[in-house]
């Protein structure tokens, strides 16, 4: 993306917020990151389905409410993954339902096989007084075997019913880890996605921890996907991905950022050390070969320059990529294959 393009972004984004913030607070809605972004593609007017369905709410009722905000966000907004996550939490409480159930009906049955026994110990006092005969106290053994077994039935249907909900609670658990995965994931090159990287530099930022970030992008990515093909162009993005992952150190992690730009943080990083690694990287990046298992083309002469940049006090999310996407396009215009700053 040019650099005027991300700039007339930013403004654009800038004034659509000043009119979702006074909409938001006028129909009573919370400041969470799920109706910001119902109410922000309202005014934007980005998705049409969801600007006429608010319409018409607005124009029936006179406001929109938090309820609804929601049900528009699960319903136009929510990604894949945040709607199989409400039908897995879903799917527990079934189960937790269900064992709850188990358990009760297993309660009842061990209270009433408590009652007969105490009924059937009653009769078997009486021997030591003579009052029953032999078949009396025959029959109350039997009584009191019989449901000694059918308790020992429910108990173990109950433990086997315990083991199959064990397991079920296991496969969820596994599902919602990969969905919780593969939703700060990026699909083509397997790193960390932007969603990932702004709640990490978010976090990082709000804590004050110091830390560097290197942002790299491919040179001439549209030239190459022009005359080597898509297929090509995305081996290559998944190369140069391969790279940014292999070259992180302890706690550095790296993201696609978007396009073909990936950036890495470096915690407890210092501007020189960090400007080491990119450059290291860079390196790497222009010894890649691909070849084509297709057609046999050969990529021989990729490239990519980047931006590094070290977090200061005053800085926020915006400033510090502004002033690291600066240098990287600075690294740009001075020829490309290169990092910037050129030397500490």
């Amino acid at each position: 993306m040019a650099k005027e393009e991300k700039k007339d972004d930013f403004e654009q984004a800038t004034k659509v917020l000043k009119r979702v913030l006074p909409m938001m607070v006028q129909n009573h809605i919370p400041a969470r990151p799920d109706h910001y972004s119902v109410w922000y593609s309202y005014v934007a007017k980005n998705n049409f389905d969801l600007v006429r369905e608010m319409d018409d709410v607005v124009a029936s009722v006179g406001s929109c409410s938090e309820l609804k905000s929601e049900i528009l966000y699960k319903k136009y907004i929510a990604s894949e993954g945040e709607k199989k996550l409400d039908f897995l939490k879903k799917e527990i409480e079934t189960l937790v339902s269900e064992i709850s159930s188990n358990i009760d009906d297993t309660t009842r049955g061990t209270d009433v096989f408590q009652v007969k026994l105490n009924k059937s110990f009653s009769k078997l006092a009486s021997i030591e007084n003579g009052e029953m005969s032999i078949e009396e106290t025959l029959g109350v053994i039997r009584d009191v075997v019989k449901n000694s077994k059918e308790i020992a039935k429910t108990v173990d249907v109950f433990s086997l019913q315990l083991k199959k909900a064990d397991n079920e609670i296991n496969k969820l658990k596994q599902q919602i880890a990969d969905i919780q995965r593969d939703a700060k994931t990026d699909g083509l090159t397997n790193l960390f996605n932007r969603r990932a990287f702004d709640l990490e530099i978010a976090h990082l930022i709000m804590l004050e921890h110091p830390f560097s970030i290197v942002m790299g992008d491919i040179d001439r990515f549209k030239l190459l996907n022009d005359n080597y093909g898509h297929v090509m162009g995305d081996t290559a993005l998944k190369s140069v991905a391969g790279v940014f992952q292999n070259s992180c150190r302890e706690g550095a992690t790296s993201y696609r950022y978007g396009g073909e730009e990936i950036v890495m943080l470096l915690p407890d990083t210092k501007l020189a050390v960090a400007r080491q690694i990119a450059e290291s990287m860079r390196r790497k990046i222009e010894k890649l070969s691909i070849v084509s298992k297709d057609s046999g083309k050969k990529i021989n002469n990729i490239s990519a320059s980047f931006g590094v940049a070290e977090y200061q006090k005053d800085d926020n999310e915006i400033s510090l990529i502004k002033r690291v996407d600066k240098l990287l396009y600075e690294a740009k215009r001075l020829g490309r294959n290169r990092v910037m700053p050129m030397s500490m």
